[in-house]
């Protein structure tokens, strides 16, 4: 099996000294003045602060997602390390790495599973909530979401 190493995350450690307000604070506005917070910085900061998400642990070891299960909730990894098996590769995630999104909200199965390699911290994303929102959306924009959801599964 091909093992790579970390393939994706953020730097947590400079972004919770923001502080989940980083949008008023003086060193908040100075690094979006800079240019220095990516758009998933933001992103990040802006799921991890909410508090219309359940945060749960995963202990190592713990399996997440089986390849071919269903997705329930979608994860943003808040600290630690998942494995990723797809086929006869494997890699890393850490902080910032969202899992089952684009799955989940066009109803395919996992194509990969995922197992905690250390203890990991995540905010879930319940679809039915997420179906919710989708449902009184206009057709148009909906089929907008599909289109680029089914690209980014295939890419």
């Amino acid at each position: 099996m091909n093992e790579n190493k970390l393939k994706f995350s953020i730097d947590t450690e400079r972004l919770w000294k923001l502080g989940p307000n980083f949008l008023q604070s003086k060193d908040g506005q100075n690094a979006l003045a800079s240019g220095s917070l990516k758009g998933e910085d933001r992103l990040f900061m802006a799921l991890a602060s909410s508090s219309l998400l359940n945060t749960t642990l995963f202990l190592p070891g713990k399996k997440i997602i089986q390849l071919g299960e269903q997705f329930e909730d979608a994860y943003l990894l808040l600290s630690g390390e998942i494995q990723i098996v797809q086929n006869d590769k494997s890699y890393k995630l850490g902080a910032g790495s969202v899992i089952g999104l684009s799955e989940g909200m066009v109803g395919l199965p996992s194509k990969f599973s995922a197992t905690a390699l250390t203890s990991v911290q995540v905010k879930m994303i319940p679809f039915h909530r997420v179906d919710t929102v989708i449902k009184v959306l206009p057709p148009e924009l909906r089929a907008i979401l599909v289109t680029i959801i089914k690209r980014n599964l295939a890419a």
